[in-house]
């Protein structure tokens, strides 16, 4: 499966919906993109939900890192939600598991950002 992006704006939270899978930083530009665009009109909190996510590798967790350092620097805040027990053992091995927050739910992340 290819790896496609949804981006929704709900009041000042961006949701990134990922689904596929995630294997190299070409696959997300456009993604970055578009969240480089909507935090340069102030929108700085983001949920990324991986409900439909199959697969990511390093690289994919890199660019996860990427997206939390730069909204971090920005004074924003990005909650990780729906992970898969794949992704999420690989966040456990790799101890990502212990910097980005995580919550169980988009709902769930919503009440925390708002």
């Amino acid at each position: 499966m290819s790896f496609s992006f949804e981006i929704k704006k709900e009041d000042s939270i961006l949701i990134v919906s990922l689904s596929g899978n995630l294997m190299n930083k070409s696959q997300i530009q456009e993604m970055l993109n578009d969240i480089e665009f909507h935090a340069s009109e102030g929108i700085k909190k983001l949920i990324i939900d991986l409900t439909e996510m199959e697969y990511m590798n390093s690289t994919g967790l890199s660019i996860l890192i990427n997206i939390f350092t730069q909204a971090r620097n920005k004074g924003g805040e990005v909650i990780i939600t729906n992970i898969p027990e794949k992704i999420n053992q690989l966040l456990v091995i790799t101890k990502l598991n212990s910097i980005f927050n995580i919550e169980e739910t988009v709902e769930d992340a919503k009440k925390i950002l708002i």
